[in-house]
């Protein structure tokens, strides 16, 4: 669960208000709530395992945990399923569709080996996400906030909400294409009909966690059947396939196309989102259970990542598949045609009948409203989590998509028929807000100050993540950098000033050290009055023996 920030001069009080909470939450039990709650202040809950948490969306409904040291159990595995599901969704939303149509027209099938990679990558990462938010119990957004200077720690929040905007901006255009395809609504009609709608997730949620999580699956499943029918439809070359999802190799002038495909997988809210998910999981604490409860969760989150990231790779692979061979049925007539996502209903017509344009569009629709539901999400985590906005649910949502999707609207209304060009940029951006976000996801774990000397990395851990993190920002900066036009000498003059910046952020992020390990060591005492307030004394920390934790602020 998400922790409340508290000094030490608060302790004796929180003590006080947690040695109440066994009698509140045996009556919230009672009222059916899983994991009962008492109010302390506003904005804070005290939960019947006597922690305290910033007010979320899970704040009535929790999925209750019970450890027992056995073997593995699907019973117990269907308790952990559905962070991973809602994380999936990332991967398919209509810019992920986009590119996967972009990807059949300019290699066909030869790089569903880097699709498979890259989605093996995201496992590893994405179950590092849920790994913090297990072991600490906050999320990504709250220890950056810890950890980092106030001013850095706004420029953190600004790059995750630029993120959550790209995202919204593919997934409110992919949806508005959808409804234009099914009912003939204009495109400026089916954004706005789309941003009502999203509200609509404000109902799902007091509906209950594992009610949110279904219908997110639902959604998904409704994708996944559409193009799995179109594509048993359309007979594509299975040697072919096999072919490409096995053998790596590269076509000429695709390099830019392949680190594309890996930016489009490696979503950097996701890791806010994952991280923050898996507080829904509430986990038995107990000094005596506390690191076997914790290993057993990580176990699970870490087996329910991977199936639900498998089943978003088969169905990007279906996409795939479905575009490439039809690509070739209408090049091989010499039909015209044009590879973009507003066009894939037309391309499908032409080669499997007018009725696999509406089985694309409802498929379109489904994941567009889920990932845009999703997006919501992510904004409520980053932006709390960040200011710790202690309002309630329907509030922070008003907000949140005031922040997140407003812009997005605008930039829909006015671009939407400069997609293609647009979708590059926000791949851009992405891969830019990925390369600063990924660095303390991956060094938060390795301080035993954070999460603890049992769950703390080791040196092989330590060299294999730093190994991944520079492969990502290499892999990123290639893109950023192919994509963006040097017509004249003031572009080069912008990239290079460009170039220099990013660069600075990236190695003040990965050489910074951690405010909790500065104030253990006392070195910022003796530091001059600048560098105590470029790197603070504040330390987030993890009690190694009771897994509570503390925020100490000078």
């Amino acid at each position: 669960m998400n922790a409340i920030r508290a000094s030490r001069d608060s302790t004796p009080s929180r003590k006080a208000s947690n040695s109440n909470s066994s009698s509140s939450s045996s009556d919230a039990d009672k009222d059916g709530d899983i994991g009962g709650k008492q109010a302390d202040a506003p904005g804070q809950v005290t939960l019947d395992d006597a922690s305290t948490a910033v007010e979320d969306m899970f704040q009535n409904h929790y999925v209750k945990i019970e450890y027992s040291d056995s073997r593995f159990s699907l019973k117990k595995l269907l308790s952990f399923v559905g962070p991973g599901l809602l994380v999936s969704q990332a991967l398919l939303d209509p810019g992920n569709i986009e590119s996967d149509i972009s990807q059949a027209d300019a290699s066909g099938y030869k790089l569903l080996w880097l699709l498979l990679l890259a989605h093996i990558v995201c496992i590893f990462v994405q179950s590092l996400a849920a790994r913090l938010g297990v072991v600490t119990g906050r999320h990504l957004a709250q220890h950056i906030k810890a950890q980092y200077p106030w001013a850095f720690a706004v420029v953190f929040w600004l790059l995750a909400e630029v993120a959550i905007i790209g995202a919204d901006i593919q997934e409110v255009v992919g949806t508005a294409t959808a409804l234009h395809i099914l009912t003939s609504l204009p495109i400026w009609a089916g954004v706005v009909i789309t941003a009502v709608d999203s509200f609509l997730f404000l109902y799902v949620q007091k509906l209950g966690v594992r009610v949110t999580e279904l219908v997110f699956g639902l959604l998904i499943s409704t994708l996944a059947v559409c193009f799995f029918v179109e594509m048993v439809m359309i007979k594509p070359d299975v040697k072919e396939m096999f072919k490409g999802m096995f053998v790596p190799l590269i076509p000429q002038g695709a390099v830019v196309q392949a680190v594309g495909i890996i930016g489009s997988v490696l979503m950097p809210h996701n890791l806010f989102l994952h991280s923050a998910l898996v507080g829904s999981r509430k986990l038995d604490r107990r000094a005596e259970n506390r690191e076997g409860a914790i290993r057993e969760a990580m176990r699970y989150f870490r087996i329910e990542t991977s199936i639900c990231l498998v089943y978003a790779y088969l169905i990007n692979m279906a996409v795939v598949v479905v575009f490439c061979k039809a690509f070739e049925v209408l090049s091989a007539a010499g039909t015209p045609y044009t590879a973009s996502l507003a066009d894939g209903a037309s391309v499908l017509s032409s080669v499997l009948g007018s009725g696999s344009k509406y089985v694309y569009a409802i498929g379109l629709l489904a994941i567009g409203q889920s990932t845009t539901m999703s997006g919501t999400l992510s904004g409520q985590y980053v932006t709390e989590g960040f200011w710790n906005m202690p309002v309630k649910p329907w509030q922070r949502v008003v907000v949140t998509r005031a922040i997140s999707l407003v812009p997005a609207l605008v930039v829909a209304l006015t671009a939407s028929e400069h997609m293609d060009l647009l979708s590059e940029i926000i791949n851009v951006v992405q891969a830019v807000v990925l390369s600063v976000t990924i660095i303390p996801l991956l060094k938060l774990q390795a301080y035993a100050e954070i999460v603890g000397p049992e769950f703390a990395f080791g040196r092989t851990a330590r060299l294999a993540v730093a190994a991944l993190t520079l492969a990502i920002i290499t892999l990123n900066a290639y893109m950023a950098v192919s994509v963006i036009p040097l017509g004249s000498a003031g572009m080069y003059v912008a990239l290079v000033a460009a170039v220099a910046v990013y660069a600075a952020v990236v190695l003040y992020t990965a050489a910074f050290p951690l405010r909790c390990v500065w104030a253990s060591r006392a070195l910022v005492d003796r530091a001059p009055r600048a560098i105590r307030w470029l790197f603070g004394r504040s330390a987030f920390s993890v009690d190694a023996h009771t897994g509570d934790t503390a925020d100490d602020e000078e």
